[in-house]
C-alpha cells in the first residue's frame, strides 16, 4: 500500500481558517455544557469487544436494523478506510464519483485498485443517469464509491435512485458503498438510510457534521453480516476497540438527536435563502440548490475560477471557501452555510467583491 498526502484534509486542517470562514462543512461543535445528558456513572474502561452494546442497539434502532449489522469505526472518515481495506486488493477495480470528496480517491488508491469515475454532471442537478453511470462500471468491478448527501455540492439520491444504482452495480459484479454522513440533514422522510435497499448497499455514517459531535469520533458502518464479519477483523487490526467513555457519551444522546438537529433547522432554512437570493443576484454565479444541510458547490463564470476566487477572498478578505480543485471542479467552489447570519452575510458580501475585482 501506498499512503500519499491527502491534500484536501492537509489543507482543511493547516490552512482554511479565516475570520470569516465558510469552509466548514459541520455545525459548531457542542462543548460538555451543552450536552442534554448527564455524564455520572461514565467510565474509562467497560465491556465493548466490538463496541458498547447500548450503542450498537441505539445505532441499529435509529437506522432500522439489527446491532451485528452494526461496525463502529472512529468518525465516517476511518469507515471509508475500513470498507476500501476489506474489498479491495491490487489491481481491483473501483468507481468512484466525481466531483468527489478527496478521501474516497486516495483510500482506493492507497489499496492500489484500478480507479474509474462516474461523473454526477452539473448540468443534470448531479443526480443518476442510470445508463450513464452502467456504462461507467467496468465489467469485474469490486466497489462503488458515492456519497448521499452529495459532497461537494449537497444534493440528495432518493433511496429508490439508489436501489435502482445498486441494482445497475450488481450486474458489473460490484458493492456500493455510501457515505451518508451528511444524510441526517434531511427531513425525517428523507432521511432512511440505504442500508437493506439492495443487499449489496453497504453504508457508513456518524454524529460529527449534523449533530455538533465531533469530538466523539462516533462513526460507524452498516453492513450485510459476512461483510461485517470480515469488517470487524480488520477492526482487530486497527483500533482493536473504540473509546468506552465515548461510546457511553454517544449512546446517551441518541434519545436526543433529532432536539438537537431540530435547534439548527431554522438556520439552516433561513441561510440557504440568503445563499438562493446572493447566487440568483450573481451573474457570475449558478449552482444546484441543494434541498437541505449547509452546502452548496456554485460555479463560476468570468476571469476568476473556484479556485482563483479562494485564493483572492483569503489574500484580501480574511474569507476562506474550499477551492473546487480539490473535487476536481476548479470552476467551482464549496460553500458551508451553517455559520450564523451575520457571518454568512458577510461572507458573501466578500465574494461579491472579490468577483467585481
Amino acid at each position: 500500500m501506498e499512503f500519499r498526502s491527502v491534500e484536501y484534509m492537509e489543507w482543511a486542517k493547516l490552512r482554511s481558517a479565516a475570520a470569516v470562514n465558510l469552509s466548514q462543512s459541520g455545525v459548531t461543535g457542542l462543548s460538555l455544557k451543552d450536552l442534554p445528558i448527564g455524564l455520572d456513572g461514565c467510565d474509562i474502561n467497560g465491556d465493548h469487544p466490538y463496541g458498547y452494546p447500548p450503542l450498537l442497539e441505539a445505532i441499529a434502532s435509529r437506522s432500522g436494523t439489527v446491532p451485528d449489522a452494526v461496525v463502529p469505526s472512529l468518525g465516517a472518515s476511518e469507515a471509508v478506510f475500513l470498507a476500501c481495506a476489506a474489498l479491495l486488493e491490487k489491481g481491483d477495480r473501483v468507481v468512484v464519483e466525481k466531483p468527489g470528496y478527496e478521501p474516497l480517491l486516495s483510500c482506493a488508491r492507497a489499496m492500489g485498485a484500478e480507479i474509474h469515475r462516474w461523473e454526477r454532471r452539473f448540468e443534470n442537478g448531479y443526480g443518476l443517469d442510470l445508463r450513464d453511470f452502467e456504462a461507467s462500471v467496468p465489467d469485474g468491478t469490486k466497489l462503488v464509491l458515492m456519497t448521499n448527501l452529495h459532497n461537494p455540492s449537497g444534493t440528495f439520491l432518493p433511496r429508490d435512485h439508489i436501489r435502482a444504482l445498486a441494482e445497475g452495480a450488481r450486474r458489473k459484479g460490484a458493492m456500493v458503498f455510501v457515505d451518508e454522513i451528511y444524510l441526517d440533514y434531511m427531513d425525517a422522510a428523507h432521511s432512511r438510510t440505504s442500508f437493506g435497499a439492495a443487499d449489496n448497499i453497504f453504508t457508513a455514517s456518524s454524529l460529527t457534521k449534523v449533530y455538533g459531535l465531533s469530538g466523539l469520533r462516533c462513526g460507524w458502518i452498516l453492513a450485510p453480516a459476512p461483510l461485517a464479519r470480515k469488517l470487524r477483523r480488520l477492526v482487530d487490526h486497527l483500533f482493536v476497540v473504540h473509546v468506552f467513555i465515548a461510546e457511553q457519551i454517544a449512546a446517551r444522546l441518541f434519545p436526543h438527536l433529532d432536539a438537537i438537529r431540530g435547534r439548527n433547522r431554522a438556520l439552516f432554512e433561513a441561510n440557504r435563502r440568503m445563499v438562493r437570493d446572493f447566487v440568483a443576484s450573481e451573474s457570475r454565479l449558478s449552482w444546484v440548490e441543494p434541498p437541505a444541510g449547509i452546502l452548496a458547490f456554485p460555479r463560476v463564470e468570468g476571469p476568476l475560477d473556484g479556485n482563483g476566487l479562494a485564493d483572492v477572498l483569503m489574500r484580501k478578505y480574511d474569507t476562506s471557501i474550499v477551492p473546487g480543485g480539490f473535487f476536481e471542479a476548479p470552476r467551482h467552489f464549496r460553500l458551508g452555510f451553517g455559520v450564523p447570519p451575520d457571518v454568512l452575510a458577510k461572507g458573501l458580501a466578500n465574494i461579491h467583491a472579490a468577483l467585481a475585482l
